[in-house]
């Protein structure tokens, strides 16, 4: 499986580096990921080596084994970045990337909520944006221990103490 980590949005500079938009909470740490693999739409993704990377400026330059010119880079202009999971470190016992907690049906001990759609950072904490059957959407604060009782992903489960008025 992979991980989207970021989005190639331009060229920069005349040996053939991509300027790159990416999603880690700090910028340049998708550089530490040696291997990136790039995907256009739904095309099958391909294997490049970083060879070096590096904030420029307000965003994030990268230079691509086999890309030399500012043309082959522009082919690679909206290309995913994406890597295996496997790749990813390991986290701490109860911490969880965003890709495992979506998807998950969440409920509370009297109701089904519905599905993590997405989830939205605010800085105090992030915010579960649940899909219920209806096409409504729940905003639940993630917060561990408080609202959030249990995450099981080998089930694809998540009980939260929420209070069933506020769903109406």
């Amino acid at each position: 499986m992979y991980i989207e980590l970021g989005k190639i949005v331009g060229v920069w500079g005349v040996k053939g580096w991509v300027k790159l938009h990416s999603y880690s909470r700090n910028r340049i740490d998708i550089a530490n990921y040696s291997n990136w693999w790039l995907q256009k739409k739904n095309d099958d993704p391909v294997l490049f080596k970083v060879l070096n990377c590096r904030e420029q400026g307000q965003g994030v330059a990268a230079q691509l084994n086999g890309i030399n010119d500012p043309d082959q880079a522009m082919m690679l202009n909206g290309h995913r970045i994406l890597v295996k999971e496997t790749d990813l470190p390991k986290l701490p016992e109860g911490e969880y990337y965003w890709q495992q907690l979506i998807g998950l049906m969440v409920s509370n001990t009297e109701q089904e909520i519905g599905k993590i759609s997405s989830i939205l950072e605010t800085g105090a904490n992030d915010v579960l944006i649940i899909n219920r059957q209806d096409n409504s959407e729940v905003l639940i604060p993630y917060i561990n221990n408080d609202v959030v009782k249990n995450i099981d992903t080998e089930k694809g489960t998540m009980l939260v103490d929420w209070d069933p008025s506020v769903l109406e």
